[in-house]
């Protein structure tokens, strides 16, 4: 045998070394992989449902922001229909409140007056102004 042919001999030992070697290398990755992916579809079943979940949640809890900004809406409405009511009815009540104490005054001084002209013996009507008619 030659340099040459123990060459060539050598270099085909080491080559096929060297694809044992890459096609253990290859096969152990294959395994890596095919566990990943059974390991990501048992991660997708227990996730899956607990999504779905989650997102039925927010579209309930998106929901009741809804009816709750909705209510506030409402709620506003009639604290500002309460507070235009509440005005109005101090404003209507103060002016029947304000009548009756000029009434009363009115009728105070005209009982002050009445008692000044019995008291002098003069008639109370033509004292204070008016006439009867009949």
């Amino acid at each position: 045998m030659s340099n040459g042919d123990l060459a060539a001999v050598v270099v085909t030992v080491c080559v096929l070394i060297a694809l044992v070697a890459l096609i253990a290398v290859l096969t152990q990755a294959f395994a890596l992989m095919r566990e990943m992916r059974r390991k990501l579809e048992d991660f997708d079943a227990k996730v899956s449902p607990a999504l779905s979940q989650l997102a039925d949640t927010a579209e309930m809890a998106q929901t009741e922001i809804g009816r709750l900004r909705d209510l506030l809406n409402v709620a506003q409405k009639v604290a500002g229909l309460a507070e235009s009511a509440g005005a109005a009815t101090a404003k209507a009540a103060s002016v029947p409140v304000d009548k009756v104490r000029s009434v009363i005054s009115v009728l105070r001084g005209q009982a002050a007056g009445s008692e000044r002209e019995t008291g002098s013996g003069g008639e109370g009507r033509a004292a204070s102004g008016r006439t009867e008619e009949r």
